[in-house]
């Protein structure tokens, strides 16, 4: 018995969507969490421009007091957490895509910012701290502004 043309078509297609789904689980985005507290890594973008860097970090589901930016000299430290969003009562988990844990991660600059000048602020998931480009050494905490 032969393989008609469109039993031929819907396993290339099913083929086709098996390995997307194998591709995806294999980069960063698509890798579930492993384990209860594991490390993640959140995708952060860094853009410069004439006057600061920008530093972009999607973090949706951390909250505010769970985030903390340290400058020192010319890195920037970023760490915080992410709590699992399951419900407590769940009975079975069916998929498992969003990381949660602990995060960290660092900026190296190649210049001194001003300790005083970097702002911070948490919107719709995403931290968007701006780097001046004049300063002095130094370290420093940086705070979070409010929405």
């Amino acid at each position: 018995m032969g393989y008609s043309r469109e039993d031929r078509e819907g396993e290339f297609e099913h083929l086709r969507s098996s390995m997307v789904e194998l591709v995806k689980a294999l980069v960063h985005r698509g890798r579930p969490a492993l384990v209860r507290g594991s490390r993640f890594e959140p995708p952060m973008d860094v853009y410069e421009t004439s006057s600061a860097v920008v530093v972009v970090m999607e973090i949706a589901g951390t909250e505010r007091k769970d985030i903390e930016i340290h400058l020192d000299g010319s890195r920037l430290r970023i760490t915080g957490g992410r709590h699992v969003t399951a419900p407590l009562d769940a009975l079975r988990c069916h998929q498992m895509e969003i990381e949660f844990g602990s995060f960290e991660r660092w900026v190296t600059l190649d210049f001194f910012p001003p300790r005083d000048a970097i702002e911070a602020a948490y919107e719709g998931g995403l931290l968007r701290i701006t780097i001046p480009k004049r300063g002095d050494p130094s370290t420093t905490t940086v705070q979070i502004l409010a929405e």
